[in-house]
């Protein structure tokens, strides 16, 4: 009895070793406080709880509902108060370009994101010196806030990078990415990107791109290494923590951008805050959409730009267009909206999902949100969009060339386009038929996205920060990646030895006609 109550004993024990051995610590921070940069990645928090992993997470927006002694979550949304004060709509009719806005606000902004992170009191405390807690795999936002990347180093782990908004060409470069200032997928460019562009648009693209990159490396990173330093002490770069990055997870599907050359540690996913179960409407809403025997429109400038911030001939334009057409309207809209039409519902925070999930829904009119585009897509609702800010402008013009729905600019609006637009979109079947085959393109995979990601975070952890995928162009001068010191050598080269020979034949030449001119001239005498 003794010796099977010991043996029992011992298979327990190395039942425990073998599952705690295979749960890790994950610490995950996401400093933006920003829904649409929150919801792209709860799905993979939860999954990899799911899994046994013990779970610290750091959000603007906590998520609900979660009681577990393995997954703790860290409230750092004080830095939304930042946030509202930019008015992106404004900034848009201003004709200021993001890069407008990157140069004018991104360092008062970006420190309050990364203060919000290092004042927050449960970080603090496991950051201190003398705190004992360790983690073996650090995941956090690869936008804004470089400073956060210190957690990598202070807990001597591996760290893995989260993007909502396709990769920032300036971390593309750190990484030893192609940066191609006019390709399509270059959204910091916003609209002044394609296929064959003049030349000195190109030209104007690449003196653009290149000061947005000089920037970051010379403002924001020593910027930002200080902030970092004066919380943490000293750092090594946090550029070159930044070129250690194991993987990056970037929110994009593959149909949704234009094809480009990818890094090896880049892992792509899509759609991963679809709702599995919608989220009820309220009554009132509830009546409206399915009281709308001809259909409705669903109208949203998305959770960081507000259509209370439309100028009132902008917004009237839309009130006198909506109330022509045959159709109820959905419209989010932040304040009180008096003189709205009859055939328009508003209201403050509307479920999204389950509105395009409806099926009287005719049309989605959208900012061109990465999430908002992913939901129009996998509800099968034609879009007509609206560009605000960021990657907007690359967002609404794909979703044009997909022939999914179309863009207007909303600064040069006119109602007879408005309304004109609007009605082809509902009444020619070819976006509808057109989406729902894009649609079956994006959701034709062989895995599921978030296991996926889940299985990289754990293979990133076993293989020790997985450094085989990362790119050797990382660590080498600019110009050595593409042998701009050869093309400038040879081009120089070239260039002399045409210029000496040219020279050289200009001198035989004069020599040989002075020469003639002499003989000439012994002649006549």
């Amino acid at each position: 009895m003794k010796h099977h109550l010991s043996s029992l004993l011992f298979v327990l024990c190395v039942l425990y070793i073998a599952k705690q051995s295979g749960c890790y610590k994950i610490l995950a921070i996401v400093p933006s406080p920003a829904y649409s940069h929150q919801i792209p990645y709860r799905r993979l928090w939860l999954e990899l709880h799911k899994r046994g992993h013990e779970v610290v997470l750091a959000t603007a927006n906590p998520i609900p509902n979660i009681k577990s002694q393995n997954f703790t979550q860290i409230d750092i949304s004080q830095s939304y108060g930042i946030m509202k004060k930019l008015d992106f709509v404004q900034f848009r009719f201003e004709g200021k370009s993001w890069l407008d806005i990157v140069y004018e606000k991104l360092l008062p902004v970006t420190k309050v994101f990364a203060e919000t992170v290092f004042n927050s009191t449960e970080l603090r405390k496991l950051y201190a010196p003398e705190s004992n807690a360790t983690f073996d795999v650090y995941l956090t936002e690869f936008l804004f806030a470089p400073a956060t990347y210190a957690f990598a180093h202070r807990f001597n782990v591996p760290m893995i990078g989260l993007s909502s908004v396709g990769l920032l060409a300036f971390n593309e470069h750190a990484l030893g990415g192609l940066v191609l200032p006019s390709h399509e997928y270059t959204w910091e460019m916003e609209d002044n990107t394609g296929a064959n562009l003049p030349f000195l648009k190109r030209l104007r693209n690449f003196i653009n791109m290149s000061y947005y990159i000089h920037y970051y490396y010379h403002a924001l990173i020593p910027y930002q290494q200080k902030l970092a330093e004066k919380y943490f002490g000293p750092l090594p770069p946090l550029l070159d923590v930044l070129k250690n990055v194991s993987m990056l997870f970037v929110n994009q599907a593959d149909v949704m951008i234009a094809a480009r050359p990818k890094l090896a540690n880049i892992i792509t996913y899509t759609s991963s805050h679809i709702e599995k179960k919608l989220t009820p409407l309220p009554k009132d809403l509830q009546a409206f959409l399915d009281g709308a025997t001809n259909g409705f429109i669903y109208f949203s400038l998305g959770s960081n730009a507000r259509s209370a911030s439309l100028p009132l001939e902008i917004r009237r334009m839309f009130c006198d267009v909506f109330a022509n057409l045959p159709y109820r309207v959905v419209w989010k809209f932040e304040e009180d909206f008096p003189g709205k039409p009859d055939n328009v519902y508003v209201g403050k925070w509307l479920p999204q999902q389950t509105i395009l999930a409806h099926p009287n829904i005719k049309l989605f009119i959208y900012q061109g949100g990465l999430q908002s585009s992913e939901e129009t897509i996998y509800y099968g609702v034609p879009i007509l969009g609206f560009a605000i800010l960021a990657d907007q402008d690359y967002q609404v013009a794909r979703m044009e060339a997909l022939g999914i729905g179309k863009c207007l600019e909303i600064t040069t609006l006119k109602k007879n386009e408005l309304e004109n637009t609007i009605t082809d979109l509902i009444t020619n079947r070819k976006y509808k038929e057109r989406i729902h085959y894009i649609r079956n393109v994006m959701q034709d995979t062989p895995y599921d996205p978030v296991k996926n990601l889940a299985w990289w975070t754990e293979y990133v952890i076993r293989t020790k920060g997985a450094p085989h995928l990362r790119s050797s162009l990382a660590f080498q001068p600019w110009y050595q990646r593409c042998d701009m010191d050869i093309v400038m050598f040879l081009t120089i080269s070239i260039f002399l030895i045409a210029s000496t020979t040219f020279y050289l034949i200009a001198k035989i030449v004069v020599y040989i006609h002075k020469k003639i001119k002499s003989i000439d001239k012994q002649k006549i005498s």
